[in-house]
């Protein structure tokens, strides 16, 4: 009974506090306690709303981000996807351009004939500048035959035929050898691939001088007469020296050739001895 009397007292003493909280509340009799009590709890309000203000705004901010670096992934993914097409329409015109001039090559003489041809794989290293292209046996291709660019420039000559495809020895290569001339003089000399895939024209005293052009010699049946090689880009020594070296740029970016005309009227002269 003591343990109950004790209960109902101390519930009955909670209810009239509140009660009479509420009646002084409603006439203003508590105004200047919370007042006060406002005072001495802004200086810790305002220290907690600093602390928590930018964490609540990164974390109201946290979506946006997220849809901020979705947004800028998908824009490289189309900046991409546009850089490539732009890549792939330069191929294609470039290409384009390039079957143009063969075609205009290929028309231009009656007697002459041409088969144009893709390159589709390169070899090159210090010494070494070799090509393969898509046509062979069963399109009429031979090995010696002369390769030309789409505009005409020699290029180089077949090494080797299969039946779909066929190696080209670029005038770059080491081991390619041709002979030529000095347009404007007519002076003999041959046209060596040099070590990086540079070019130097060998000859005898003669009058040669920067700017010259250097076409083919029929001399040694290997070759047209009049196929445009390269320019004197170099030329060391004096006329009086019995050998000057002289460096030639060609007419044709080799390294960047995608199409090549084999000239298949002319037969070179090993062709024509072996019976062929």
């Amino acid at each position: 009974m003591l343990i109950f009397s004790r209960y109902t007292w101390w519930v009955g003493a909670m209810l009239g506090l509140t009660v009479f909280l509420t009646a002084a509340g409603q006439v203003g009799v508590l105004h200047p306690v919370q007042g006060a009590f406002l005072v001495i709890t802004r200086p810790a309000e305002e220290l907690l709303t600093s602390i928590f203000r930018p964490i609540a705004g990164f974390l109201s901010d946290a979506g946006s981000i997220s849809d901020l670096r979705e947004e800028n992934r998908r824009l490289r993914l189309e900046n991409e996807e546009l850089r490539t097409q732009s890549i792939s329409l330069q191929t294609d015109a470039e290409r384009v351009k390039q079957l143009e001039e063969a075609l205009k090559i290929s028309q231009g003489a009656a007697n002459e004939q041409y088969l144009a041809a893709n390159v589709v794989h390169r070899d090159s290293s210090a010494f070494t500048d070799v090509i393969s292209i898509d046509r062979g046996s069963n399109s009429g291709v031979r090995v010696g035959m002369v390769v030309l660019s789409s505009q005409g420039s020699l290029m180089g000559t077949v090494t080797e035929v299969f039946g779909s495809r066929s190696f080209v020895r670029l005038i770059t290569d080491s081991k390619s050898k041709v002979a030529a001339q000095v347009q404007a003089s007519q002076a003999d000399g041959i046209v060596k691939g040099a070590a990086n895939r540079t070019l130097t024209f060998d000859l005898a005293q003669a009058d040669i001088k920067v700017g010259d052009i250097i076409v083919t010699s029929a001399l040694t049946g290997r070759y047209p007469a009049g196929l445009p090689i390269g320019k004197v880009t170099e030329v060391s020594g004096t006329q009086q020296d019995l050998f000057r070296k002289v460096t030639l740029e060609p007419f044709v970016r080799l390294s960047t050739a995608s199409t090549v005309l084999v000239q298949t009227s002319f037969i070179p002269q090993g062709l024509l001895e072996a019976g062929d």
